[in-house]
């Protein structure tokens, strides 16, 4: 057979590959509509009434209709299968004079009904509730009928910067820069960009005289990628959604491109974020090649979306942590915490990171030789780059010298939190008598053999009983934890202290992060100072369970006595 042949013949394959897999695709679209037959024909039978002409296309429902409010709407209604889960698609082909002012994308020209990203939509909604919502969108917020001083209840506006026909990529927009506000910016401002095929990084900012640089922990970020000068455009209206006319559009904002071969411009402007009337700065790339423009989506890294997801990380920025051991447990703890919104985070490990400790490991493998202290900074730092990571070698409970002993004070007392990790009782006892005579809250948190179980003991010097009063309390109280087997290593020997996957150790740190926030946030949890989780009960078989109690202060205390 010639190469052509063999070409054709397995050309003929893949086609008949393709028609079988969309024939099956069509018999499970089918199927589909089939099972939810009684849904659609209850949503087929309301848009009959609204006037609606109804198609089945590949086992999907398809609605063709005009909007009873504004005759000049045509509306597509296109169900899904994710539907009644998901809402139906709308879409509103109209020429660009009678787009929305709100809630049409702009290239698409789909609805977005029931709010950004959907959020008020219900499963139980029909299609009524749906027309209702496409004619009360095209009455408000027609060009023709909008009135703009008219005070509109409307807490999901879509940012603009979200239309753009965008091509693949992305340049990031770090700290500072991502702090800035419109009144930061000149008209003009030069600035730099390292980038490379789809990526890139912005590197400095130039306004007026005054120079921003980027923080330092983004040095390392594109490090070995092309630096290119660029200009950043502040302009009172968003830039046109396509390219098509962009030159035109350049032309007369008075905005020279010198070099066309490579060259970038970015532009901010206020966008609508979150509801009506709250204002964002919002960037949008501008790449140009051989005379060929597209857009680039900027992606800002700003305290706006951490305050949106962790609302208390404001109050957390300035608290300072003591993390002693940074074990399998203790790497996850760190990188929580950081970002949790904890900004100035000690280390404290002496151990060595290998490949097998990746397992359950926040490290990476590539690290294997470096201190463990210095992997989790590494990791911390990929997550939260403006986290202040310091790293200590010190092992807490053993032979040190006069000046590492000082140096451990220093950084123990200038603590608003340690935590303890390392799941040993001299760690633990000495820590204990060292924040009750220094007044410094303590969080102990270890995982019995296996991972099967974790505990969690809060200690506030003066409120709640001690690591001693602990012992007393429920130290011959066992939580469940793996039989003894072959593999089993003994305590001490430098071997693996418990056997257990990275779904328990999750749990485990997540619960010592959590009572890590109450603490540093103050947050009343009366009688809860003692946390005990299990998954399993004693025989090994799959039980979860979690108990909240209180770590009263005993009399027979040596230590809660001493201080």
């Amino acid at each position: 057979m010639s190469q052509n042949s063999a070409l054709v013949a397995r050309l003929r394959e893949i086609r008949q590959i393709g028609e079988r897999n969309l024939q099956e695709g069509m018999v499970n679209h089918m199927r589909w509509y089939e099972k939810n037959r009684e849904l659609y024909l209850k949503e087929k039978r309301i848009l009959q009434s609204y006037g609606y002409e109804i198609y089945i296309k590949d086992g999907t429902m398809e609605c063709e209709g005009v909007s009873s409010v504004n005759s000049k709407y045509p509306i597509k209604i296109i169900y899904s299968d994710g539907f009644p889960s998901f809402p139906p698609t709308v879409k509103c082909e109209v020429s660009e004079d009678l787009i929305l002012v709100r809630h049409q994308n702009k290239l698409t020209k789909s609805l977005c009904l029931f709010g950004f990203a959907s959020e008020r939509w219900k499963a139980s909604y029909s299609a009524i509730e749906l027309i209702e919502e496409i004619e009360e969108l095209i009455l408000r917020y027609s060009p023709e009928t909008h009135d703009a001083e008219e005070t509109v209840e409307d807490i999901v506006p879509e940012p603009l910067i979200n239309q753009y026909d965008y091509r693949m990529g992305g340049i990031l927009i770090p700290k500072p820069f991502g702090d800035l506000i419109l009144d930061n910016f000149y008209d003009r401002n030069n600035c730099t960009v390292r980038y490379d095929k789809h990526r890139g990084i912005m590197d400095k900012v130039w306004v007026d005289e005054k120079i921003f640089l980027r923080e330092k922990n983004y040095d390392e970020w594109f490090n070995n990628k092309p630096t290119f000068n660029a200009q950043i455009f502040k302009v009172t209206e968003q830039p046109p959604f396509t390219t098509e006319k962009i030159f035109e559009w350049l032309t007369n904002m008075r905005i020279q491109i010198k070099n066309k071969k490579k060259h970038f411009l970015f532009f901010v402007f206020e966008d609508d974020w979150g509801f009506v009337g709250n204002k964002r700065i919002s960037w949008v790339a501008l790449k140009i090649i051989d005379d060929k423009a597209e857009w680039v989506r900027c992606y800002i890294i700003n305290d706006d979306d951490s305050l949106i997801r962790t609302p208390y990380g404001k109050d957390l920025a300035h608290k300072e942590v003591t993390l002693v051991g940074v074990g399998s447990l203790g790497s996850l703890v760190a990188t929580s915490i950081a970002q949790e919104g904890v900004r100035k985070i000690t280390l404290i490990d002496y151990d060595i990171f290998e490949p097998a400790n990746s397992i359950r490991h926040q490290g990476e493998q590539h690290m294997f030789s470096y201190p463990k202290v210095d992997v989790v900074k590494e990791r911390i730092l990929s997550l939260m780059p403006t986290t202040h990571v310091n790293v200590e070698y010190i092992g807490i409970g053993g032979h040190r010298s006069t000046e590492q002993l000082t140096k451990l004070n220093q950084i123990l007392n200038r603590s608003d939190l340690i935590i303890e990790t390392t799941g040993s009782h001299k760690v633990s006892h000495y820590l204990n008598r060292y924040c009750l005579s220094e007044n410094i809250p303590l969080i102990i948190g270890s995982v019995t053999n296996g991972a099967w179980s974790c505990e969690v003991v809060r200690i506030i010097p003066g409120d709640t009983g001690c690591w001693g009063c602990w012992n007393i309390n429920y130290g011959t109280e066992i939580p469940p934890s793996a039989p003894v087997s072959e593999i089993q290593f003994a305590p001490g020997c430098d071997q693996p202290t418990f056997i257990g996957g990275i779904s328990s150790v999750n749990i485990a740190s997540g619960l010592i992060v959590q009572a890590s926030i109450d603490t540093l946030l103050n947050i009343d949890t009366k009688d809860t100072q003692y946390i005990r989780w299990s998954e399993r009960d004693s025989k090994g078989n799959r039980h979860y369970n979690i108990d909240y109690l209180g770590n009263p202060k005993s009399r027979d205390c040596e230590a809660c006595n001493g201080y």
